[in-house]
């Protein structure tokens, strides 16, 4: 049979679609035309791939109690000579050193000078002082010193401490706490019985008048 010459091409094409592989139909919700028009629906991501900065903020840590007594009650300091002396021999020491004062600080006690105490007063057992700490981004720090050596511990309060309180021991020539305390003023109590009583009694809140005798009556005269 004798193919016309014109038909040549069309048989030509036929025969290549015939012979070539068969292709998936691409699905219309990826296809190109329909990812530009903005009609896909991409699949969930998978929580591996969230990104760590759209996870959960950490809850805040709970506020501390009242801190009470928690300086250490002796420091062992070495104390060295930092310079030999021509003739001389030197004698290193090591010692323990007993608690006996605290200073609080409004940063770190190196960069920073104490803070005075808002309140004292002086009554039979000893001196009695207290801080009020209104409230600072940077925070409050605490020192305990130590007898007979100028070496110190220091650590930041934790940030709800708003007051602290000392109560010295009157026996001692120096300041030598016996006892203290910081935390939030309405949770803390009184270091000392003794102190809050004076106190109340030394700074009345409304000072008391004595009232005035009434007039007595005029006497009678004779004759009325």
């Amino acid at each position: 049979m004798t193919t016309p010459p014109g038909h040549l091409p069309y048989l030509l094409l036929a025969a290549l679609v015939a012979g070539a592989p068969a292709r998936a139909a691409t699905p219309a919700a990826t296809h190109p035309a329909s990812v530009a028009a903005g009609r896909v629906a991409l699949p969930p991501r998978p929580a591996s791939a969230v990104p760590a900065a759209s996870a959960a903020a950490p809850a805040p840590a709970a506020p501390s109690g009242p801190i009470v007594d928690a300086c250490p009650a002796q420091l062992p300091v070495r104390q060295t000579v930092a310079q030999d002396i021509a003739g001389w021999t030197s004698q290193n020491q090591d010692a323990s050193h007993p608690f006996a004062r605290v200073t609080f600080f409004p940063g770190p006690p190196s960069q920073t000078t104490l803070i005075v105490p808002t309140l004292e007063y002086k009554g039979s057992s000893g001196l009695h002082d207290a801080w009020t700490l209104p409230r600072s981004a940077d925070g409050y720090w605490v020192a305990c010193g130590y007898g007979n050596t100028t070496a110190s511990i220091a650590r930041k309060l934790p940030d709800n401490v708003d007051y602290c309180q000392a109560d010295y021991d009157g026996r001692f020539l120096t300041l030598v706490v016996r006892r203290w305390s910081c935390g939030e003023k309405r949770l803390l109590a009184p270091t000392s019985t003794r102190y809050s009583s004076a106190r109340s009694a030394a700074r009345p809140a409304h000072p008391v008048v004595p009232a005035k005798p009434a007039p007595k009556p005029p006497a009678k005269q004779r004759g009325e």
